[in-house]
């Protein structure tokens, strides 16, 4: 499955996990997100997003929306502080967030883009899937998302260490 997935959106890694929620914190874990580090989401989202980030022991820095019910760039640039170390773009009932915009602004500041993909797997923007834009990618499999299995979720990227790091989070630090 992991490698179809791969096939299908254009990624280079793909990890199964039991659910959206956990390829969060996964994903989290693999970008060395932890205790005082701040990551942007956005105000408009479902309650995993922000309560992956305090499993990590970060600090959610809850940001505006603009009128595509995503996060809002101007806005995620007011509130980058030095403690910043990710944006977590969540992309809302298939709406896609600017990936362009937030992918340029991370990279000025030299921060980690974790998509939430959760309800708008299999959607692109500007042709490219979405949780491929970010450094990692996030998917729900929930029943009630766009692929439903009853449960589970990926952790996508193309980046083999950050694939590494966030399958050693899931299988209890042991990369096969």
């Amino acid at each position: 499955f992991e490698q179809l997935v791969c096939e299908r959106i254009g990624c280079k890694h793909a990890l199964a996990v039991n659910s959206g929620t956990s390829a969060l914190i996964a994903a989290l874990a693999a970008a060395g997100i932890g205790p005082g580090d701040e990551v942007i989401v956005p105000a408009y989202t479902f309650f995993a997003s922000v309560s992956a980030i305090v499993v990590a022991r970060a600090i959610p820095v809850v940001t505006d929306i603009d009128a595509s019910l995503t996060l809002d760039p101007a806005a995620v640039e007011r509130n980058l502080t030095p403690r910043t170390k990710a944006i977590m773009p969540v992309h809302m009932v298939g709406l896609p967030t600017r990936m362009d915009v937030l992918c340029a602004l991370a990279r000025k500041h030299k921060l980690t883009v974790i998509e939430d993909t959760a309800q708008a797997f299999g959607g692109k923007y500007h042709g490219k899937h979405l949780g491929t834009w970010g450094d990692l990618g996030c998917v729900s499999l929930d029943a009630y998302k766009v692929i439903g299995s009853g449960e589970g979720g990926l952790v996508l990227t193309d980046d083999e260490w950050l694939y590494t790091r966030a399958q050693s989070y899931h299988d209890t630090a042991a990369c096969w």
